[in-house]
């Protein structure tokens, strides 16, 4: 027994000795089969319906075994003397070579590798889908997990890949120009999903990009699909939003009132140590593309820290034109649209463009209204939460937004509005909202009062609150408090008797057809920026980069606390 014990004792610890089990699993797999020289006759063979078995086997060695780099650099140089043969019957066998993993192989193997991808592409032109959709395929890493890349920078490994097939694109897109719409729909259609990890997307999207090196043709394309793509991975992270049931409840319990106002900040302290510092995954993976895709931005617009200006108006435009197509038509996105504020703060004349061109979309009203609402709520985010956009710009698009504002007044004057149910003004309510952040926003920037005050004067905002529609109505209680403050201030008008009168119209009254006037909703597109490290970029050049579920927090009762003391 002792014996018996002994040895199965001694080869359990063998066993459990650290990597021995590994290195003998790997050993047992490692069968190395030797490749056919008569590559010629098989091809024939098969084709004249005798040697099926014989050209199986060979496809079974290519893709189940290992192969030695002296034996696939041999094959290699057999097939390339046999290419004109292979027509689309042997699809199969073609699609299994461009299979083999060479990228980690021998400068030898890569080289013979790359020869014989060229020699196909040229003679074989059917086969140029299934050889980019593979090299394509291969961007990916072939662990998919979360790790980052350290110090910013991608691994040795992922580099030696890359460049290898960046080095056979390269020369494809050379010998046959027209295969650049065969690999936008390869980089479309293998795209990481979002289930897959950080690295595999951020090794992805450094791929494109090195991509726009040898084929700037393709940035426009390439850049459109990056942030589509991101956009889809923004929509999908969770918002931490305070709810606003808790309000309710505040607003009824009139002793509740008493314990919020002596510990307010109490409340704060304790969401400060409850709040999580784990970072959702898919918004780690956000992050870390959209580093990528700001320092892409950068380096292209600024060389040794100089701007580029050419450089600067042709990726605006390729900006401009995705922001048209992908990030103005979704609603609540939290980070992409920061891709365009990034490059607005490179020069004041593209911020400019950038507000002249949404106040162009607003005011059109052969747009969707959607869309006009969306672009006013990024003029009026963009000069609130900028650092970059200066005091003159601010008074010229408040003068522009208010004299819309009359006009539109005007033209409603002789009009049934306001029993008419089926008008539509929701535009109108954006465009004033948007005046009134404005102005709440910016106004301790002007440091003498008495000329800011002759401005807001020329703004005539007493017929704006006075006039039939109403904005104050369809404004956010808090805007609309705030704003009456600040006109308050300055005697430019008395909004808190619309404000009260408003609060009256709004009791519900029983058996009454009177519509009420429904509430803009507030979207701040550059109200905050969470993610650490493409916020490095972003947090800069925000004025007040309001990113805590605390501050949050402690707004809210105060301006719960503030409502309570007014009256």
């Amino acid at each position: 027994m002792s014996v018996v014990s002994s040895r199965v004792s001694s080869v359990s610890s063998i066993l459990k000795s650290p990597g021995v089990r590994s290195q003998l699993i790997r050993q047992s797999n490692r069968v190395h089969f030797k490749l056919p020289k008569n590559l010629k006759s098989i091809i024939y063979n098969f084709e004249a319906g005798n040697g099926t078995k014989d050209y199986e086997d060979l496809i079974c060695i290519l893709r189940d075994s290992n192969i030695k780099d002296t034996d696939l650099i041999e094959f290699l140089s057999n097939v390339r003397q046999c290419i004109s043969l292979l027509g689309p019957i042997h699809k199969v066998f073609v699609e299994t070579l461009l299979q083999i993993k060479w990228t980690n192989r021998s400068i030898d193997v890569t080289s013979a590798y790359k020869a014989f991808i060229e020699d196909l592409i040229c003679m074989q032109i059917h086969y140029a889908k299934n050889t980019i959709d593979s090299l394509v395929e291969q961007f990916k890493p072939d662990e998919d997990n979360d790790d980052e890349w350290k110090n910013e920078k991608c691994k040795e490994e992922d580099i030696e890949r890359l460049n290898h097939i960046h080095n056979v694109l390269q020369k494809i897109l050379k010998v046959v120009p027209m295969s650049s719409k065969l690999l936008l729909q390869s980089l479309r259609a293998r795209f990481p999903y979002i289930v897959h990890g950080t690295r595999t997307h951020e090794v992805y999207v450094y791929a494109l990009i090195q991509i726009l090196s040898y084929a700037p043709q393709l940035r426009s394309d390439i850049l459109s699909l990056i942030i589509n793509r991101l956009m889809v991975l923004d929509v999908n992270i969770p918002r931490s939003e305070i709810e606003n049931e808790e309000d309710e409840d505040l607003m009824d319990d009139a002793s509740e009132c008493d314990s919020i106002l002596g510990n307010v900040n109490n409340v704060v302290e304790e969401n400060n140590i409850t709040e999580t510092d784990e970072v959702h995954p898919i918004a780690h993976k956000l992050d870390m593309c959209m580093e990528l895709i700001l320092k892409y931005m950068y380096n292209c617009c600024f060389i040794n820290g100089v701007l580029q200006v050419e450089c600067l108006r042709s990726l605006y435009f390729d900006i401009l034109q995705i922001f048209e197509t992908v990030i103005l038509p979704t609603h609540a996105s939290q980070y992409v649209q920061y891709i365009m504020f990034y490059i607005c703060s490179f020069k004041t004349a593209v911020t400019e463009a950038f507000v002249d061109w949404l106040w162009q979309k607003a005011s059109n009203p052969n747009v969707p209204s959607i869309i006009r609402q969306s672009s006013v709520v990024y003029i009026a985010s963009l000069l609130v939460a900028a650092t970059f956009v200066t005091t003159g710009l601010v008074k010229a698009v408040q003068f522009e937004i208010s004299k819309w504002i009359h006009d539109y007044i005007n033209m409603q004057d002789h009009s049934n509005y306001i029993e008419d149910g089926n008008k539509e003004h929701s535009v109108f309510y954006s465009v004033c909202e948007a005046l009134f952040l404005i102005i709440i926003k910016r106004h301790n920037d002007y440091p003498d009062s008495k000329k800011y005050m002759l401005y807001l004067q020329e703004l005539d905002l007493a017929k704006i609150i006075t006039c039939k529609l109403n904005p104050l109505k369809a404004c956010h209680p808090e805007i609309a408090h705030s704003f009456a403050e600040i006109t308050r201030i300055y005697q430019l008008a008395y909004c808190y008797t619309v404000i009260e009168n408003n609060t009256r119209n709004q009791l519900p009254l029983f058996d009454s057809k009177k519509g009420t006037t429904p509430t803009v909703e507030i979207f701040s597109p550059f109200n905050t920026y969470t993610l650490q490290r493409s916020g490095q970029r972003i947090i800069p050049v925000l004025r007040d980069n309001v990113n805590s579920r605390a501050h949050r927090t402690s707004m809210k009762y105060r301006g719960y606390i503030e409502y309570m003391t007014e009256y």
